[in-house]
């Protein structure tokens, strides 16, 4: 019986089948420090990287993707909450 090829390295992470993240346009771009902590806070709650979270709201805001679940949205609320009062108790150190 033949063995089916193995692949080696980490799967391709674009969007579409075959396509790879890092074959995309690069962006950068400034944040205030609060929108740049919501977009980690979505990212880590919903497991995306946050070049997807930023796919996925453009999405949602032209009405054809999905926005965050109710369960997404209270995750990330209490990353923020996590994240803030660590912020106001080394500044008081």
């Amino acid at each position: 019986m033949a063995k089916k090829a193995e692949t080696r390295g980490r799967h391709r992470t674009g969007i579409g089948e075959g396509e790879k993240a890092s074959d995309y346009p690069r962006l950068t771009m400034r944040l205030p420090p609060s929108t740049l902590a919501e977009l980690d806070a979505a990212a880590r709650a919903t497991g995306f990287p946050q070049w997807r979270v930023i796919v996925e709201a453009v999405r949602a805001y032209y009405g054809s993707g999905p926005a965050l679940t109710d369960d997404q949205r209270r995750i990330a609320r209490a990353i923020l909450r996590a994240a803030d009062q660590g912020r106001k108790s080394s500044a008081d150190s």
